[in-house]
């Protein structure tokens, strides 16, 4: 059953010449996914680093399983249940998944000072395996992908014991499967009544992935509610102060003849049969997820890489675009 495991009353914290938070209320439940929403500055990371024992709040409260804490370190915040994943992984490249997931936290320390490797290689199997994640306790840091090294900062978490989880733009640098394994692993937290903090920009993971959220703006929190049950204009409303229609308003503008038309463009293994027209006067968006195949797309038609199936004509006739400079002399650009 759901309960509040953590609240922020009043929680102030300022610098000199920014009032970084001010004032804010924050809780969160056990068994629920809460997303931290608000551009960047808006007070998001303060907050984190509040939680995490780096900074202290100059006024309010926190609230731990209705007791009143101070997290005046790092230490302290770990021993209380609470683990931060970072955007970028802080680990030490050179050591193993083993070391790296135990570093601070060693199994089986004798009076002597020896540990016990062979206990934190077994558990770290273990956690990896419970994760179905394939790999090694003893692989390097170094040798994992982006992607690899955040499964072992959730890992890592675990091994901590951790109850709340803060997980900082954690898709960011992921493709499309390795955010449906993220997610995978999130609801898997969930149900074993974690209480997960899920900071993110894109709203696509947050309506996946989320239950609730709270916004921040210019340091103060300026709304908070369920999910599924608010629509997207009205968050972003609290994010900006405007409504998207708003901020993108659109304009009248004739939109001309074909200029370019591409057909069931392919690319073995990366892409299939894709097809679009662009005409004069318009600006045509493509949409999707790290690893869905929309920049080798635009570098296929641009000769960055070479297709295997398709046509490709501007202004009604057919091109064959071999190199970057034949596009370019074809009149186009590319901006990565």
């Amino acid at each position: 059953m759901e309960r509040t495991i953590l609240e922020l009353k009043n929680v102030s914290k300022y610098f000199p010449g920014i009032k970084a938070l001010d004032g804010v209320d924050f809780k969160i439940r056990t068994g629920e996914v809460h997303a931290l929403i608000g551009e960047n500055g808006a007070g998001k990371s303060t907050l984190v680093k509040i939680l995490t024992g780096i900074h202290q709040p100059r006024t309010g409260s926190i609230i731990l399983d209705g007791k009143e804490v101070e997290f005046k370190t790092p230490l302290i915040s770990q021993a209380a249940g609470i683990a931060a994943i970072h955007q970028e992984a802080t680990m030490f490249p050179e050591l193993t998944v083993t070391e790296n997931i135990y570093m601070g936290h060693h199994l089986g320390k004798s009076p002597f000072g020896i540990l016990d490797w062979r206990q934190m290689k077994k558990s770290t199997k273990g956690l990896l395996e419970n994760l179905e994640l394939a790999i090694q306790p003893d692989a390097l840091v170094k040798n994992l992908s982006v992607a690899q090294r955040h499964m072992v900062e959730i890992v890592k978490a675990l091994s901590m014991d951790a109850r709340i989880v803060i997980m900082d733009e954690p898709t960011s640098s992921l493709s499309l499967k390795e955010i449906e394994h993220l997610y995978k692993i999130i609801r898997r937290l969930k149900a074993e009544e974690r209480a997960i903090v899920f900071i993110s920009h894109k709203f696509e993971d947050i309506y996946e992935i989320a239950d609730s959220f709270t916004v921040f703006r210019d340091g103060k929190k300026s709304g908070e509610g369920v999910v599924a049950a608010t629509e997207l204009d009205d968050i972003v409303n609290m994010m900006v102060g405007r409504s998207i229609k708003h901020m993108f308003p659109k304009s009248d503008v004739e939109i001309g003849k074909e200029i370019l038309k591409v057909e069931n463009l392919s690319r073995t293994g990366i892409f299939k049969d894709v097809s679009f027209v662009l005409h004069r006067g318009e600006i045509l968006g493509f949409f999707g997820l790290v690893g869905a195949g929309r920049s080798e797309v635009m570098q296929t038609i641009f000769g960055i890489e070479q297709g295997t199936g398709g046509r490709v004509s501007l202004k009604g006739r057919d091109i064959h675009i071999s190199t970057p400079q034949d596009a370019i002399n074809s009149g186009m650009v590319y901006i990565p």
